[in-house]
């Protein structure tokens, strides 16, 4: 009774969503950028045109970005690499199907940035600065 008291006064602390498979690929090598993106939406129109005007940066900085819409993964710039929408977005707590989000995770597999809006490549780029999280998944 008073542990359940305790978790209602304090809160439950959040548990930390676990690396998906198909991105450990990138641990300890490059940052990945996921947009959840929804045609109807045009925050991702907006999103997609900011990234391809820092293509060249993102390039430079090991950034890796993925595009999940109508239940798939697609390298914005052809990677090649294969990725499990479903556990993706499942896996780090990504937004409904249908709903813009944005998920940079550093090359220590923490999430540096989440989003529900798009950001500019300024913005991405402070990120990386940030201190990870105190634990890394």
């Amino acid at each position: 009774m008073l542990k359940s008291i305790v978790h209602e006064i304090i809160g439950t602390p959040r548990r930390e969503p676990e690396l998906p498979q198909s991105l450990e690929q990138f641990r300890d090598r490059k940052r990945v950028l996921i947009i959840y993106a929804d045609a109807q939406d045009d925050r991702a129109v907006i999103q997609d045109e900011w990234l391809r005007n820092a293509h060249m940066r993102l390039i430079e900085e090991d950034v890796e970005v993925f595009i999940i819409a109508g239940g798939g993964a697609f390298s914005l710039f052809d990677d090649g690499s294969d990725l499990d929408a479903d556990d993706v977005r499942e896996r780090l707590q990504g937004p409904p199907s249908g709903e813009f989000g944005l998920i940079l995770i550093g090359r220590d597999g923490t999430v540096k940035l989440r989003s529900d809006e798009p950001r500019t490549a300024e913005d991405i780029f402070a990120a990386f600065e940030m201190l990870p999280k105190q634990t890394p998944w």
